[in-house]
């Protein structure tokens, strides 16, 4: 009786001494888990943050214009008037442009333009150089169609203020324009376009390369994602003068015009 009691005692000793090391084991296990933890995020939280890229702003844009033109040449103006309130033609002058900042208060941009007009006024021209004997050439019908294709550069005097008067710029432009007139034609002696069964008629036409020069001062857009603008320049076209033809862009000394231009902008 005394053996089998004190062998249930020497068992029930192993088998608690067996469990409270499993438990002790298990704890260590945990705890050590938690302190992996812990370490890591306390490494996060002493880590350098990572650092957030900033886009870059690009101050570019791109938009479209349309010009009211006014030649100031007497030739210019009487073939090609800004408003023919006869037949309701006028001078269309629409040009497409883009532009970037070069620097903090001053902008490049490139502007291709198309300006093209019609009509059917009778211009009578003396030809210096009698044509087939005949000293008068009289146009019943004038057309025009010029390219120009200008580099123009704008300079914001008042760039660092607040309000709207940060988008007042002065400037100017340089380039070449391409101008070709086309018109019909009778000739004859009389200084008056009178036609007669003697007369010569004929369809003709002249083009010509030209250097174009331009000063400029207006508003350019808000400066948002879309603006508008207006703006008030002055264009300088010379033209070769060959007096024995009638044509205005060949009578006229030059091309010369003021135009009157609203612009739509659009920033990329």
């Amino acid at each position: 009786m005394l053996k089998t009691l004190l062998s249930i005692i020497i068992v029930s000793y192993f088998v608690s001494l067996s469990f409270s090391q499993e438990t002790k084991l298990t704890l260590r296990d945990k705890v050590s888990g938690f302190s992996e933890k812990t370490a890591f995020i306390k490494n996060s939280e002493n880590s350098v943050p990572p650092q957030i890229k900033k886009r870059k702003t690009v101050n570019s844009y791109f938009g479209a214009g349309y010009s009211f033109m006014i030649f100031t040449a007497k030739q210019m103006q009487d073939a090609f008037p800004a408003l023919d309130t006869r037949s309701g033609s006028f001078l269309t002058d629409i040009n497409l442009f883009f532009g970037f900042s070069i620097a903090q208060a001053v902008s490049l941009e490139i502007e291709p333009t198309i300006l093209f007009t019609s009509n059917d006024k009778i211009i009578d021209y003396k030809l210096t150089t009698p044509v087939l004997g005949r000293e008068y050439g009289h146009t019943v019908t004038n057309s025009l169609l010029a390219l120009p294709l200008m580099l123009n550069v704008r300079f914001f005097p008042l760039y660092k203020l607040k309000t709207f008067a940060r988008l007042f710029f002065i400037g100017g432009g340089a380039g070449a324009i391409w101008m070709k007139e086309e018109n019909d034609i009778y000739y004859n002696d009389n200084p008056i376009g009178i036609y007669g069964n003697s007369d010569i008629f004929a369809s003709q036409s002249s083009s010509q390369w030209q250097p174009m020069f331009r000063v400029v001062t207006g508003f350019t857009g808000s400066g948002g994602a879309f603006g508008f603008g207006g703006e008030v320049r002055y264009n300088i076209i010379p033209l070769t003068q060959v007096t024995s033809v009638p044509f205005a862009t060949r009578q006229a000394s030059n091309a010369n015009s003021v135009d009157i231009t609203l612009r739509f902008y659009f920033s990329l």
